[in-house]
């Protein structure tokens, strides 16, 4: 279970909805609980989103699905802060995608050593 603070938990959990399936769970004026996969995300109204130090990462099982994954939010108009990136001599591939309370969330993969 991950909470987090957000100017608007509305629009942070639609982000989340549409972005990665995140099914609605919850939600009132206080805030907006979400679930996939056994994975709670939640989402409290507060004056100030909590961004600092803080990093969400989905880690999917191939390198092709990272560009899939990139190209499939850009074809649907997600904003990805830059484009995949990294290979095997790397070690991993990932991009990052900005959710609207300005955290970054990364898809990624990291090759066998």
């Amino acid at each position: 279970q991950l909470a987090l603070a957000s100017t608007d938990p509305v629009r942070a959990a639609e982000f989340y909805e549409s972005a990665f399936g995140f099914h609605h769970r919850a939600g009132d004026e206080a805030g907006v609980d979400l679930e996939l996969g056994g994975f709670e995300l939640s989402f409290r109204r507060a004056e100030r989103a909590a961004r600092d130090g803080m990093q969400i990462g989905f880690r999917v099982d191939t390198a092709a699905e990272v560009d899939a994954w990139a190209q499939d939010l850009a074809l649907r108009g997600f904003a990805l802060v830059g484009p995949p990136s990294g290979d095997r001599w790397e070690g991993s591939r990932s991009f990052r995608v900005a959710d609207p309370d300005g955290r970054q969330v990364a898809i990624f993969y990291d090759y066998p050593s």
